[in-house]
């Protein structure tokens, strides 16, 4: 990959409670005993600055990511996008959540190549329409972000429903969203452990 990237930072939102998948800590999830928000860092990695959103700091650290405490309570991924871009002094932030697995090098590239060009916000867009995630937020998003808050609007996909996503910029993702294995339930992280080998990875956690 290219030079060390330090306009923009990685973000991984790791703020959720997990309830559909028995109040485990998402972020401390593994696969083949690395966490999978390591995985995407790792993939990130021409990036300088990590940082994860949560709703509080926990006691164990995660690679060389920094922590973000949510600004807003009860405002789901959109709360955690929004504290970023008002406390990181980053540009802008490449946003992955902690339970989604998949993310390559080509559809990071992608994305960041696109942002290097434009500036620009960066989705993928499918048939059914723009994808939240992963994306490019910049700090140019805020008071849409803010707006959409402050109307109790947390839905992630009503920011590309506004006058503002005219100046997004929305790649093809129909084949590369496929890529991405979304956890939500004890049962698609059970799937993904069993994976590489036929059976179920032992770890836990």
């Amino acid at each position: 990959m290219s030079k060390q990237r330090t306009d923009l930072a990685g973000y991984i939102l790791a703020g959720g409670r997990g309830k559909r998948m028995g109040g485990r800590q998402k972020l401390y999830l593994r696969h083949q005993g690395k966490y999978l928000a390591l995985w995407a860092m790792e993939t990130l990695r021409s990036l300088e600055n990590f940082y994860i959103s949560v709703a509080e700091i926990p006691n164990e650290t995660v690679g060389s990511a920094k922590w973000i405490t949510d600004l807003y309570e009860e405002a789901g991924p959109l709360g955690g996008i929004l504290s970023g871009l008002l406390l990181c002094p980053q540009e802008a932030l490449f946003v992955v959540p902690c339970d989604t697995f998949g993310l390559d090098e080509e559809m990071a590239e992608m994305m960041l190549r696109e942002y290097e060009r434009s500036g620009r916000p960066v989705f993928y867009r499918t048939e059914k329409g723009p994808e939240p995630f992963p994306g490019i937020y910049t700090k140019a998003m805020i008071p849409v972000m803010e707006r959409q808050r402050t109307a109790g609007n947390y839905r992630m996909k009503s920011l590309f429903e506004t006058e503002e996503a005219k100046e997004y910029t929305f790649l093809d993702g129909t084949k590369q969203l496929k890529k991405l294995v979304n956890l939500n339930t004890e049962q698609e992280y059970r799937r993904l452990q069993r994976r590489n080998d036929g059976r179920e990875n032992s770890d836990s956690e």
